[in-house]
């Protein structure tokens, strides 16, 4: 066959656009990867940073009260963003060269979360309204900082940015505002006497940026076609995305809560910085997971799953679990010195809490990046979602339960005893996802060729 055959010419053609659309893919990836990463150094970092301004200032008690709140508003924004980091995400990823289904999209995501933040808004009004939580919300300005902080992560729209991969702006206004905040705490916080100060310093960054990245949406997508139906619809297909979600995220959010009703403030105290170091680290692996999780959902949803070959996903999974054991290690090193720097005297419990809950970081970044790489892009997004909320739950009970006894300690230890009883499930879900996608490869050659 020459050179001037036709054939040859659209193979060449072929191969050369193929590889062009290889080349995009990976730039996108690299690049919000990148941004993502931006963001999430800056989210692991300003906690961080926070914890030697605030825990000086103000004592373990007082110190334990404010991240009380802020996981109890943290919890609940986990009922508002109902999953749509990952399910809208996925939406948006499929559209995002049509406008005006983004825009339906986003209209319907919007209106959901009116409808779901309602009644919570409600709910703590009624709480405070009644003294059910006094020893939290005894004052007004801390029914206002938690409504702030619930309104701040409940509405951010960076579902929206990270479907449409152009992650780069958000995360440069991001990062801006949380060193900000994070500034104005440095100057202006010095004692006991600076606590109601904390509660502004700490809410208007977050929410500066849920009402500038909204309105930066808004300017793209032109005025919003609202649609109640389509909302409901949005809750109703995105419930299983929602226990996937909430459940995760659960876990390291709403465990003070669950802490401060067992044990009191004193033990949140001491259980939060090293919790807060554990949490930074597991969340290092999502802005590669986030960048990557359109790419699969692209080619290995629905019919496409049988066309793609399981190398990739399982190089990747291999890849983060290296990455994770190697992190860990120096984490391990580390740790402690950190706490030592940041804390000083009056947390005698936080090193072997950080010990015990150590074992959490590795174990749920490996059950992240199954559920992200492998299953959920393969359209097993319900199969995972349930099994590890299941596991989520179960471990949020056994950790309240031993933490009556043994405080911290217990909490940490019954998060990481569940945890790892998941990972040998998610291993084996991965196996037959695997399986399936082999015999479906298969399947499709004997259709083409027999």
């Amino acid at each position: 066959m020459g050179l001037s055959d036709p054939d040859a010419c659209i193979c060449v053609g072929s191969g050369q656009e193929y590889l062009m659309q290889a080349d995009s893919v990976r730039n996108r990836v690299v690049r919000n990867a990148g941004a993502l990463y931006a963001v999430q150094l800056v989210s692991f970092l300003v906690p961080v940073l926070e914890i030697p301004i605030l825990a000086r200032a103000l004592g373990v008690a007082q110190y334990g009260h404010i991240l009380f709140c802020q996981a109890l508003a943290l919890t609940a924004s986990l009922l508002v963003e109902y999953g749509f980091n990952i399910n809208a995400a996925h939406q948006a990823a499929l559209v995002r060269d049509r406008p005006q289904d983004l825009t339906r999209l986003f209209s319907q995501v919007s209106l959901a979360k009116i409808v779901l933040a309602a009644p919570l808004m409600g709910l703590f009004f009624l709480i405070w309204v009644f003294g059910l939580l006094d020893a939290y919300l005894d004052q007004k300005i801390l029914l206002l900082f938690v409504l702030a902080y619930f309104l701040a992560f409940g509405f951010s729209p960076m579902w929206y940015f990270q479907g449409k991969e152009k992650m780069a702006g958000p995360a440069i206004l991001d990062v801006g505002l949380r060193l900000c905040g994070l500034g104005v705490l440095a100057l202006m916080v010095r004692t006991s006497d600076d606590f109601l100060l904390v509660l502004p310093i700490l809410a208007i960054p977050p929410l500066l940026n849920t009402v500038l990245t909204n309105s930066w949406c808004l300017r793209e997508l032109g005025r919003l076609c609202w649609d109640f139906s389509g909302a409901c619809n949005q809750i109703r297909e995105g419930f299983h995305f929602f226990v996937y979600r909430s459940s995760s995220t659960l876990v390291m959010s709403a465990i003070p809560v669950f802490l401060g009703l067992t044990s009191g403030k004193q033990a949140v105290g001491e259980f939060s910085p090293p919790e807060k170091l554990i949490k930074g680290m597991t969340s290092l692996a999502m802005p590669f997971l986030s960048a990557v999780f359109p790419v699969f959902s692209r080619h290995l949803a629905g019919d496409g799953a049988g066309q793609v070959s399981t190398r990739t996903p399982i190089l990747v999974l291999v890849g983060v679990g290296g990455t994770v054991l190697a992190g860990t290690a120096i984490a391990a090193w580390v740790g402690p010195r950190v706490l030592d720097v940041m804390l000083g005297t009056g947390f005698t419990g936080a090193h072997l809490i950080y010990a015990v809950l150590l074992g959490v970081a590795p174990l749920r970044i490996l059950n992240q990046s199954i559920a992200m790489v492998l299953l959920i892009p393969a359209g097993r997004a319900k199969s995972a979602s349930y099994v590890i909320s299941g596991f989520s739950i179960l471990g949020v009970v056994l950790g309240s339960g031993l933490s009556l006894k043994h405080g911290g300690v217990g909490m940490a230890a019954g998060l990481v005893g569940v945890e790892a009883i998941l990972l040998m499930v998610m291993l084996y879900l991965a196996v037959r996802v695997g399986k399936q996608m082999v015999q479906a490869v298969d399947m499709a050659d004997t259709e083409e060729f027999g």
